[in-house]
């Protein structure tokens, strides 16, 4: 995808951050100590790990719900149960695996578009990052750090930094410390050393988190959608156990899936969505 040159001013002049990349904008530097550093990538390694446990035990919780659902579904006198009772109006979700509903894995996969086209940069930062910061308030101190990674990794960092709500110059820099070399704009340049980390602990803590980012962005981007999913399916199962004639035929029929549903409402009063990645509040200290 090529930008032209009116394309670009465009960009530059609608763009907050954009215009204010001169090309002797410097970051500061003082040095971050070793054992802020430690303190600052413990807890949100921690924080991080916390939310991804929340989340696969949010997306277990559905698929099982669902695959039983599925199952009861399958059964003739259930749905005709559900259809005199005005329940026969399923969550989307719980639809795709009805036999009278459609099915998600007919449905015709898109992988997301590619891109190999060399990425435009403004002042060093790729026009992507930019953009993903254009709504958000940073600090003008970061900018000069994301130059010296390459435009992939500056993406994914805005993107991390956006995810925990973090879009902070201390942020910026230990992600960008623990930055692979080949990452790096300068692959070559020197790499900083921290007071009490030593060279191999500093490469371990770089593997770890490029793990856990990984797993988290991920996490982070189909949990809002998971979330919503539950939030249906919990008040359509709500409605199900309401229904004498319904856990009746269940407990005679289904009682394991009876289970399954007392175990979606149980795990729903434990709080399931009580925490979302862009909401939390914990800092980068």
């Amino acid at each position: 995808m090529t930008v032209t040159k009116a394309e670009l001013r465009r960009f530059v002049e609608n763009n907050r951050h954009a215009a204010r990349l001169t090309s002797n904008l410097q970051a500061p530097q003082n040095p971050l100590r070793g054992p802020a550093f430690l303190r600052t990538y413990k807890r949100q390694f921690d924080r991080m790990q916390d939310f991804i446990r929340e989340a696969v035990a949010a997306r277990h919780q559905l698929q099982v719900v669902v695959n039983a659902t599925g199952q009861i579904l399958a059964n003739a006198a259930f749905r005709a149960l559900l259809q005199a009772h005005d329940l026969a109006t399923l969550p989307w979700i719980l639809a795709q695996v009805s036999p009278t509903g459609p099915d998600s894995r007919s449905q015709e996969q898109h992988g997301p578009s590619c891109f190999t086209a060399e990425p435009q940069l403004v002042g060093g930062v790729c026009l992507e990052a930019l953009d993903l910061l254009n709504d958000f308030g940073a600090p003008v101190k970061i900018f000069p750090l994301l130059r010296e990674v390459v435009p992939s990794r500056q993406v994914e960092i805005v993107r991390l930094m956006l995810a925990l709500d973090r879009v902070q110059f201390r942020v910026a820099r230990v992600l960008i410390a623990l930055t692979p070399r080949a990452q790096l704009t300068d692959p070559f340049a020197p790499r900083k050393q921290y007071e009490g980390i030593s060279p191999t602990r500093l490469a371990d803590m770089q593997t770890d988190l490029a793990k856990v980012s990984h797993e988290y962005l991920s996490a982070a981007s189909t949990h809002g959608a998971t979330v919503l999913n539950l939030i249906a399916v919990t008040g359509y199962i709500d409605k199900l156990l309401n229904n004498p004639a319904l856990v009746r035929f269940m407990a005679r029929n289904f009682a394991g899936h009876l289970e399954v549903y007392q175990e979606l409402l149980d795990f729903r009063e434990s709080g399931f969505q009580k925490r979302a990645p862009i909401a939390e509040q914990s800092a980068w200290i």
